[in-house]
C-alpha cells in the first residue's frame, strides 16, 4: 500500500501527462492544481489562515536541492 507522499506523486505524474496531452501548460496546470487544493482545503473547514500558514511553512522548509526536511504532520 503507498503512503501519500507515493500516492500524490503518482496522481500528480498521471495529471501533468494528462495536461500535456491536452495542450495545458505546466505552470496553467499547476496554477489549477494548486487553486483546487486550496478550495478543498477551505471546504473542509481548513481557514484561510491555517492555509496559508502551511503554504508559508513548507516554502520555508524547501531546501535549493528541492528537498523538504520537515513535515507539520
Amino acid at each position: 500500500m503507498p503512503d501519500a507522499y507515493t500516492l500524490a506523486k503518482q496522481h500528480l505524474d498521471t495529471g501533468i501527462q494528462e495536461a500535456a496531452e491536452n495542450n495545458i501548460e505546466l505552470n496553467a496546470y499547476g496554477q489549477a492544481l494548486l487553486w483546487k487544493l486550496i478550495e478543498r482545503y477551505k471546504e473542509n473547514g481548513r481557514s484561510a489562515a491555517d492555509i496559508i500558514s502551511e503554504i508559508k511553512y513548507t516554502l520555508d522548509n524547501v531546501e535549493d536541492d528541492g528537498t523538504f526536511h520537515v513535515s507539520r504532520n
